[in-house]
């Protein structure tokens, strides 16, 4: 069961985008263009949503000669949707009583397809890195099926000998830890996590208000294409596919920071600079020229680290019991948050970066080492301040003070 359900998700991951590239290939047919041409992409486009760089040799690319690039960037809807369908796998896989027979037939059925896929959708023209098209996807999928077998929950109450084994040694590494790392980690995890999640919040509904009032923008660039009803369908797809993408880089805007659409580019709070910009039409409500108020927008991460940093206040009970100075308690705690919160930032403005075409198109995105440290001097600043609220000891019958 394992074997076939691992072979269900690579066939649902290459069928979201083959399904459409055939409906287009059989009502809007050129007699020139093969299907195969479709199945190709599909399978690239799969390769490319688990990291997988694409080599795009030199040739004629809308109408003008470029050389040879990569495309190495993850349409993160697609990326989240095969890692959930591995992680919900994992989690059905993780009420057997011995996982690795699960885990090892899994891998093998879904190396053996991403094997296939990537050899037989070869081309000299668009084709992946040799080792990547068969280990990566391999490696994405096996991460994530692990992650659900080892946490999910047990309905029948057995533990498998795998799990109990992860979980003891988990344990022991996190009983090991100094005191203080003990008493930081969780309300820091939380309130780090926090920070990020309202940040992603903020660009999201920002995002949803510019479509709504850039609509206009935005179907003047779907006309410029010139494309049917149903090939502007699947570019609506394909743009929903990066819309988690775009969400980051709002984000990352907020923060001040701002993000490129090409080398030499800068949309940021303090203002636009772009030069030629692919006919994307959701790239429509990109904000152009100098914002008046555009500064006013770092007001977004430092509102979130306050609330973040009080919402904990009930999860920092270990902090008051272990710190005798309110002073140790709140930079020990707003540090914290705020390395929690500047990591998770960087990750996520490297997994929505990379490479989208030839030229100076091969630089997309966010920073992620420089929009990792505004987010921690951020985060710093204003979580030291919440945390004397929320993590204050309590000087009256604090154990440290009572045996003094």
């Amino acid at each position: 069961m394992a074997a076939f359900e691992a072979a269900l998700v690579a066939v649902i991951g290459v069928g979201l985008s083959l399904a459409p590239l055939t409906a287009i290939w059989l009502f809007e047919n050129d007699p020139t263009i093969d299907w195969f041409v479709a199945y190709r992409t599909s399978v690239d486009i799969w390769l490319v949503a688990q990291g997988v760089q694409l080599n795009v040799g030199a040739g004629i690319l809308a109408g003008v000669q470029v050389g040879g690039f990569a495309v190495a960037i993850l349409p993160l809807a697609l990326t989240a949707l095969l890692a959930r369908l591995s992680f919900r796998l994992g989690r059905r896989l993780g009420q057997a009583e011995e996982l690795w027979p699960g885990w090892l037939s899994a891998a093998l059925v879904y190396g053996a397809i991403a094997l296939g896929l990537s050899t037989t959708a070869f081309n000299k023209s668009v084709y992946p890195t040799s080792w990547q098209g068969t280990f990566l996807p391999t490696a994405f999928f096996f991460v994530f099926l692990l992650l659900g077998s080892l946490t999910g929950e047990l309905k029948s109450g057995q533990e498998s000998r795998e799990r109990a084994a992860v979980v003891v040694w988990l344990r022991n590494r996190f009983n090991n830890l100094g005191w203080a790392i003990r008493a930081l980690a969780v309300p820091a995890l939380r309130a780090g996590t926090g920070v990020i999640a309202i940040l992603t919040g903020v660009s999201a509904i920002a995002i949803a208000f510019m479509l709504t009032f850039n609509w206009i923008t935005v179907t003047r660039l779907y006309e410029g294409l010139h494309s049917s009803v149903l090939g502007g369908s699947t570019i609506t797809v394909g743009e929903l596919a990066f819309l988690p993408n775009l969400v980051i880089m709002g984000a990352a805007w907020f923060t001040g920071v701002g993000f490129s659409i090409g080398t030499g580019s800068s949309i940021s709070p303090l203002g636009s600079v772009v030069g030629p910009m692919p006919g994307i039409p959701i790239l429509g409500v990109l904000p152009a020229g100098e914002i008046s108020v555009g500064l006013m927008a770092v007001i977004v991460p430092l509102v979130a680290a306050f609330v973040a940093t009080l919402a904990i206040k009930n999860h920092a009970d270990a902090i008051r019991f272990e710190f005798a100075s309110a002073w140790s308690a709140a930079i020990s705690l707003g540090l914290a948050i705020a390395l929690v919160a500047s990591v998770e930032m960087g990750l996520l403005a490297a997994l929505a970066s990379g490479a989208i075409g030839p030229g100076r198109l091969q630089t997309f995105g966010v920073n992620p080492l420089l929009v990792s440290g505004v987010v921690f001097i951020e985060t710093a600043l204003v979580s030291i301040f919440a945390a004397f609220f929320s993590a204050r000891p309590d000087e009256a019958n604090h154990p440290l003070l009572n045996n003094r």
